[in-house]
């Protein structure tokens, strides 16, 4: 069961009461700034954490309109890589497309990017061509293979990628599992997510039969210290794994605001100290500190600037900007993230 389908069986119950509070939710202010309209959304003082809207990620042709796109961030350069069907496209630091490849599918069905240090161009795919180093302008240089996996870890196949401080985090969003290799593909350690949180037993006593086909990961990340960020759509919750394996998750279902409609992605601000949760049904990013204290929301549903259609994939770069992907071809919105 797709997390469409999801969208569907809550919407029914949440929309009523979504458009009561519509105007009590909207914390959104439009402000024109250097002719660029954005949003602002103050946290509180006590807080001292604001949000505005920026831009929405463009070429030279408009604004890109496409729809929950995979993207990437180069922390290093802060350029945001954007998977949209075959070709990868690269944006600056100030949302403008300055490159793209693989345009013409040179490599097949590529699922997820990521970048080294080097700006080494990490594409995986579902295919043949497994795992292919790019150099800087996306030219395949060499294939990568996952090295030494473990039995425990036989036939898996991951669907994402990610790239933090000389290591690669590998994830099968399906199978719940996680491999950690060092640059060369070596493995180095690995999770099995559904054993550590006792995922089939709680869905067994806690979810409806009919609901229990999705159990997948949807929202996944690595914050800058290593800790895996991750989300399950199917209990509403999401989850911090460190290191040394402990977890802890945090969220409530419900439609007020704080709680989780249908969680969807998740990242960590650029100094760790906030983690940042799509809710796709409700159409908001939460911000939580890392005590899992609620700080506030941004986004809303609506079509005007700032506002989100079903967001899902984010992103946050050096520079503390937030990437969000969404629906109805509105393609990426980037918002500034300010914390004093």
């Amino acid at each position: 069961m797709a997390i469409a389908q999801y969208l569907s069986k809550a919407g029914k119950n949440y929309h009523q009461n979504a458009m009561m509070n519509l105007k009590v939710k909207h914390l959104f202010i439009l402000l024109v700034t250097f002719l660029v309209l954005s949003t602002a959304n103050a946290f509180g003082a006590e807080a001292k954490v604001s949000v505005s809207y920026l831009y929405n990620l463009s070429n030279f042709s408009g604004i890109l309109h496409v729809s929950w796109v995979d993207i990437a961030v180069n922390a290093t350069q802060d350029e945001i890589y954007v998977l949209t069907g075959r070709a990868i496209k690269i944006f600056n630091d100030k949302g403008m497309e300055v490159y793209s490849f693989n345009d013409a599918g040179e490599i097949p069905v590529v699922l997820d990017v990521a970048v080294d240090d080097e700006g080494n161009i990490i594409a995986l795919t579902n295919s043949n061509e497994g795992i292919v180093r790019c150099n800087y302008r996306g030219e395949p240089v060499e294939k990568m293979e996952l090295q030494n996996l473990p039995p425990q870890f036989a036939g898996f196949a991951p669907g994402r990628i990610l790239y933090r401080k000389g290591l690669f985090y590998f994830a099968s969003l399906q199978s719940k599992q996680v491999v950690i290799t060092d640059a060369e593909g070596r493995f180095k350690d690995g999770y099995n997510i559904g054993a550590l949180i006792n995922l089939d037993e709680y869905v067994k006593e806690n979810v409806k039969k009919e609901d229990t086909e999705d159990t997948d990961i949807v929202g996944f990340n690595v914050d800058q210290e290593g800790n895996i960020l991750f989300t399950l759509p199917i209990i509403a919750k999401a989850f911090v794994l460190s290191p040394d394996k402990t977890i802890k998750s945090f969220g409530t279902l419900g439609g007020a605001e704080g709680k989780f409609g249908v969680p969807g992605g998740i990242t960590a601000d650029a100094s760790g100290k906030f983690i940042l949760v799509a809710d796709t049904l409700r159409c908001v990013v939460l911000v939580f500190d890392r005590t899992f204290k609620f700080y506030g929301e941004f986004g809303h549903r609506g079509y005007g600037p700032g506002n989100l259609i079903g967001p899902m994939q984010l992103a946050v770069d050096g520079q503390n900007r937030v990437y969000v992907t969404q629906l109805a071809n509105r393609g990426v919105s980037v918002y500034q993230l300010t914390i004093s």
